[in-house]
């Protein structure tokens, strides 16, 4: 039996251009144990995997610009209790690259 899968999308705007700030997201992304499956600093999109509770989750990450000097970050995943992850993740990112002005 498979538990039916619900993809999730939250926001975060931080300072900082897109390619700037999807490298932040990276690195933040490993520290949390995703594996980058796929990274595309042109369109400004990654996806990665990470194993939460013996189940593995996809990520899928949107860098876009958002004015002149903020980006908007969408992220997307179909992990269970997602919240706790987006929370330490928003967070991260925004101690890395700084609240917009």
């Amino acid at each position: 039996m498979s538990w039916p899968t619900r993809a999730r999308a939250r926001d975060v705007v931080v300072a900082g251009p897109p390619d700037e700030v999807l490298l932040h997201a990276v690195v933040l992304l490993r520290h949390l144990g995703a594996h980058i499956t796929r990274l595309d600093a042109e369109a400004g999109t990654l996806e990665a995997r990470l194993r939460r509770w013996l189940r593995p989750t996809s990520i899928r990450l949107r860098a876009a610009a958002e004015g002149t000097e903020t980006t908007r970050v969408s992220l997307e995943s179909d992990a269970l209790g997602g919240g706790l992850m987006f929370r330490r993740f928003r967070g991260g990112l925004l101690q890395l690259t700084g609240r917009p002005a």
